[in-house]
């Protein structure tokens, strides 16, 4: 973690838009399948208002849909569930979006 570090621009303020790519370790050989992407603001489904765009497979990559429209001061989980060479795995990601007079820094 970096500390006294201004964020890079594009995931500054209400507009920012954060990618995410999750890589399989050399175990892995493919991801298999439809990947499920959903987003959760406490137990609410909110994927509809801060998902886009699609998710993309490469090998043992998966990039997720563009997270963005977060509410600063707010966590969020992004659930993953997708096929690992045969076998089913779930990951969450807990993701806190930053208030604007938080100084925007990690």
């Amino acid at each position: 973690m970096t500390t006294n570090k201004r964020l890079p621009t594009q995931y500054q303020g209400p507009s920012s838009a954060i990618p995410y790519t999750l890589q399989c370790g050399a175990w892995a050989t493919a991801i298999t399948g439809t990947p499920t992407v959903t987003a959760y603001k406490g137990t609410t489904d909110v994927s509809s208002t801060v998902l886009s765009g699609s998710n993309t497979i490469s090998g043992n990559a998966l990039t997720l849909k563009t997270l963005g429209s977060l509410t600063g001061g707010e966590e969020y989980v992004i659930s993953v569930v997708m096929i690992v060479d045969g076998v089913t795995d779930t990951w969450w990601l807990p993701v806190t979006a930053l208030k604007a007079s938080s100084g925007l820094r990690t």
